[in-house]
């Protein structure tokens, strides 16, 4: 399937599945785009429709494939037609968004700072000739819609050291940079050039994360997850127990810093896990005790 084949997603149906991608639950996602929970359902069972799958997981993977999920994989975004690129900074802490501002304006960038998002009344279509690098300072859930409706790459600063959980929840969001805010003033400029050229840039504490390492096991969880497969499908694949495939599956959401299915997915996309073709990949199976066809019951 290419985009060829499917009916043209709207905006609010690309927010919807890219919040899916997120982890979001039907009631997280009213709560941030301000409409009910029907609304939500009616817009995914829409998705599904386009999309030819038969749920979330199947849709978010779908979307991947075709490059409909905003992330750092995407390819890099062509440069702005006037060459104009500007820096939307969100911080609610004054002191991080004075060392942010003074790092960027020093640089001899363009700024705007916003406190809660962008005004429902902006059309950012008329700023289709300016390129946007979105910096977000601590985000939270809510703070992602501000990238989003740009269309920008966005760079994550959080103030504490960042954990490989909380690197990965960022990657699923959609960001490009993850840059602790101490090191703002020395490498905020230099990240925001790499990013614009393309490059992903993460990292957990003092080292550089390229994703979770994963047991064998785990990665033929996470294959099967890919493929669409329920636990006891899972189960019967690969020739162990259910209670097995659930302890698994948990470790492995652990290590993605996933709360579902889908947004294990979307993580694992994105660190270069697991691999988005036009069709659903089959489990591979690298245990020890890799069985033959599955037995009947």
């Amino acid at each position: 399937m290419t985009m060829a084949d499917i009916d043209v997603l709207t905006a609010r149906e690309m927010e919807i599945l890219s919040l899916t991608g997120s982890g979001h639950s039907a009631h997280e996602i009213a709560g941030l785009l301000g409409i009910s929970r029907c609304a939500v359902e009616n817009h995914r069972r829409r998705i599904y429709h386009k999309l030819g799958v038969a749920g979330q997981s199947e849709a978010v993977f779908r979307g991947l494939a075709l490059h409909l999920l905003a992330g750092p994989l995407r390819p890099p975004r062509a440069e702005s037609p006037s060459g104009r690129e500007l820096v939307v900074m969100h911080a609610r802490c004054v002191m991080a968004a004075e060392l942010v501002t003074r790092t960027v304006l020093g640089g001899g960038r363009a700024l705007v700072a916003v406190r809660s998002g962008l005004p429902c009344e902006v059309h950012v279509e008329s700023w289709s000739r300016i390129g946007f690098t979105a910096v977000l300072v601590d985000p939270v859930p809510g703070d992602w819609l501000l990238p989003l409706r740009l269309g920008a790459r966005t760079v994550a600063v959080p103030s504490a050291p960042p954990e490989p959980a909380a690197v990965a929840e960022a990657v699923a969001h959609g960001a490009c940079a993850v840059l602790w805010l101490r090191d703002v003033p020395e490498h905020l400029c230099a990240v925001l050039d790499l990013v614009a050229r393309g490059y992903v840039v993460v990292g957990s504490r003092d080292r550089q994360e390229q994703g979770p390492r994963l047991t064998a096991r785990e990665r033929d969880v996470l294959a099967s997850i890919a493929a669409g497969h329920t636990i006891r499908q899972t189960a019967r694949l690969l020739g162990i127990a259910s209670k097995t495939v659930e302890s698994t599956r948990a470790r492995l959401f652990r290590k993605l810093g996933a709360r579902n299915r889908s947004q294990a997915l979307a993580i694992a996309y994105r660190a270069g896990l697991v691999a988005a073709g036009q069709d659903r990949p089959a489990a591979p199976v690298t245990g020890h005790d890799s069985p033959g066809p599955p037995a009947r019951t």
